[in-house]
């Protein structure tokens, strides 16, 4: 009864609970009602299986993270299996359902281990007459749930590196491993052993500043639980909060996230520990890797652009300018450590603060500098000759009337 009682603490469905143990679904629910608990029976004993030579490599498959049907039968038949797809998928099925219950009572992490991270659709929020889509990142440690979230317009890889270095410094540390969802800025599939493949600028994110990335595994959602709902928290009571009081732009949007994260989400008492967040970030702190002054990992976000006619280049919603003699070239446009960089091979021609927000025209004070005065006179004279009427000869009228009684002639 002990044992049955635990499994339905810790959330297990009656079915869950039911193919766990061989008990049908009336009879377990029959006995976590009644005190005197279910039946003992003796072990039953199971006819071998053509699956059972092969059982520790799937063990360590699944260890390794791999648990397609298709892609362990694939291998088991390179290894001599003569069995079944059928056989495989049954045997799987209570493999799945033990992980489950191990991903819950693993869900707590020691101090410094694990954070954790994700990126979603945080809501719509209009300023200045536009609607902007925003993204939402949620980074939290597993051990104190202290977060740090941030809001930006895009989901590209550049952003999140930045948002990362800057929840280790807001936090104070970096931890053991980062557990991230199935997103594709962090992952690119798997390989046709079923094996994760990682985003390569991600590893090596990850390898300057010392932590292992880690997937969130299928059939074990319940280890991103803490994360998700932090997300969900964000959505719930800061967007919904700022009614009448709407930020200006990208930038005041985030001081005022940033102000509410550490005045309310982490000031309250969680409702898994039944303690104050805050109070909880010491032991944090204390396990967590020390930033050590190391400097921001040197990613740039840099794409191949075309200036237009009017010497502008577009770059993720605003146009910048650059010098005119540009003009219909490619030149590389990249952003990094808070200024918006163009360069035309080796040479950087122009840089500029980003845009706060979208539609935004980012000019210097000179820019027209250096424009040839004959260039813009010769445009005029153009324009001066197009205008003007061509020359005609004046004659009086007693020539035309001599040529009319000359003709009559």
């Amino acid at each position: 009864m002990n044992a049955l009682g635990d499994m339905k603490r810790e959330g297990l469905s009656i079915q869950a609970i039911s193919e766990l143990t061989g008990y049908d679904r009336k009879t377990v629910r029959k006995y976590l009602l009644q005190p005197e608990g279910p039946p003992v029976y003796g072990p039953r004993r199971r006819p071998p299986s053509l699956l059972d030579p092969f059982t520790p490599y799937l063990e360590e498959r699944l260890a390794a993270g791999v648990w397609n049907a298709q892609v362990l039968l694939r291998e088991l038949r390179g290894r001599g299996y003569p069995g079944g797809y059928t056989i495989l998928k049954d045997w799987l099925q209570p493999q799945r359902v033990a992980a489950a219950v191990v991903a819950v009572r693993r869900f707590e992490t020691a101090p410094g281990e694990q954070a954790q991270v994700d990126w979603e659709h945080l809501g719509d929020l209009e300023w200045e007459g536009v609607l902007h889509k925003l993204w939402g990142f949620a980074f939290t440690l597993g051990y104190s749930r202290m977060m740090m979230a941030a809001a930006a317009l895009d989901q590209k890889l550049g952003t999140l590196l930045r948002m990362h270095e800057e929840a280790f410094r807001q936090l104070g540390g970096v931890p053991a491993e980062i557990l991230y969802d199935r997103m594709r800025t962090v992952w690119q599939g798997a390989d046709e052993r079923g094996e994760i493949v990682w985003n390569p600028v991600l590893l090596d994110f990850a390898r300057y500043w010392g932590f292992r990335p880690r997937l969130c595994r299928p059939y074990r959602a319940q280890t991103k639980g803490k994360v998700e709902s932090g997300v969900k928290y964000v959505r719930r009571n800061f967007l919904c909060g700022l009614l009448g009081r709407e930020p200006g732009g990208l930038e005041d949007l985030n001081t005022q996230l940033r102000q509410w994260v550490w005045e309310v989400a982490n000031q309250r008492v969680h409702g898994t520990t039944h303690e104050v967040v805050m109070a909880r970030w010491d032991a944090d702190q204390f396990a967590l890797q020390p930033l050590a002054g190391r400097p921001p990992y040197p990613y740039v976000d840099e794409e191949l652009r075309k200036v237009a006619r009017d010497a502008f280049v577009h770059w993720q919603g605003s146009r910048y300018w650059v010098p005119w003699i540009y003009a219909g070239k490619e030149v590389w446009v990249r952003q990094q450590e808070g200024r918006v960089e163009v360069h035309y091979g080796e040479r950087r021609i122009a840089e500029h603060p980003p845009a706060p927000r979208k539609h935004m025209v980012m000019l210097q004070q000179d820019h027209h500098a250096g424009i040839p005065l004959s260039a813009r006179q010769e445009r005029k004279t153009l324009v001066h000759i197009r205008a003007t009427a061509p020359a005609v000869e004046i004659r009086p009228l007693a020539a035309y009337e001599s040529l009319a009684l000359a003709g009559v002639r």
